[in-house]
C-alpha cells in the first residue's frame, strides 16, 4: 500500500484536475499502476468534505480501492467504506475493499466482490448510509450466491474502532470470529 501526502498548492504541482488541498493521498493501484487518488483532508472546515477527488476527466473513479496487509493472516475479506477503513482492515492481517462512497454499493461493485474467491466480511459504517448501503450490498451478493458475514461496529468506522484499542488485530480477529459463527452477526461487533 502506498500513501503520500499533499503539502498543498503553494509547495507541490498536481495535473489540471486535481484538487489542491493539503492532505494525505490515497492511490487506488491496479496491476501496479496509479488509477485514481483520493486526497483525505485531515482538519476540513465545517461543511466541507473531507474527501477530495479528482476530476472524471483526469481519472475515471473506480469504485473500490483494494488494501492488502504486509502479511496475510486471515481468508476474508473486510469490505469498507473508504481507504482509510480499508488500511485499518490491513493492519489487522485482513485484505480489505474499500468502497469509496456508501452511495457506491450498487451492482458494479457487488458483481467485482461476488467475483473474489474468499468469504466476504461487511464492515460498513454505523451510520445511516453505511447501513443502508450494507442491506442493500448485501442484497446485491445474495443474488449472486454470496452471502457476506455482517461485522456490527456500533459506533463510527473501522478506523475508529482501530484507534479505540492497543490490541487492534486481536480486537477484529475476536470480532470477525463471532460475526462468522453467527452467521449473520446479530449482536457480534467490535466491543466498545
Amino acid at each position: 500500500n502506498r500513501i503520500g501526502a499533499d503539502l498543498g498548492a503553494r509547495t507541490q504541482d498536481r495535473p489540471e484536475g486535481m484538487p489542491r488541498a493539503l492532505g494525505a493521498v490515497l492511490p487506488t493501484i491496479s496491476k501496479g499502476e496509479v488509477i485514481y487518488a483520493q486526497v483525505r483532508v485531515p482538519h476540513p472546515d465545517p461543511g466541507r468534505p473531507r474527501y477530495l477527488n479528482p476530476t472524471s476527466d483526469l481519472a475515471p473513479n473506480p469504485r473500490v480501492t483494494r488494501m492488502r496487509p504486509a502479511e496475510c493472516s486471515h481468508p476474508e475479506v473486510i469490505v469498507c467504506e473508504g481507504a482509510i477503513d480499508a488500511l485499518s482492515a490491513a493492519t489487522a492481517g485482513y485484505r480489505a475493499v474499500g468502497v469509496l462512497s456508501a452511495a457506491y454499493c450498487d451492482e458494479a461493485v457487488a458483481v467485482a466482490l461476488a467475483r473474489l474467491p474468499q468469504p466476504l466480511v461487511l464492515a460498513l459504517d454505523a451510520d445511516e448510509a453505511g447501513q443502508a448501503a450494507t442491506a442493500r450490498l448485501t442484497a446485491l451478493l445474495e443474488a449472486r450466491g454470496r452471502t457476506p458475514v455482517h461485522l456490527d461496529i456500533r459506533e463510527g468506522d473501522l478506523n475508529d474502532a482501530m484507534r479505540r484499542f492497543e490490541d487492534w488485530p486481536i480486537r477484529l480477529e475476536v470480532a470477525v470470529a463471532r460475526a462468522t459463527s453467527a452467521s449473520r452477526s446479530v449482536g457480534a461487533g467490535i466491543e466498545r
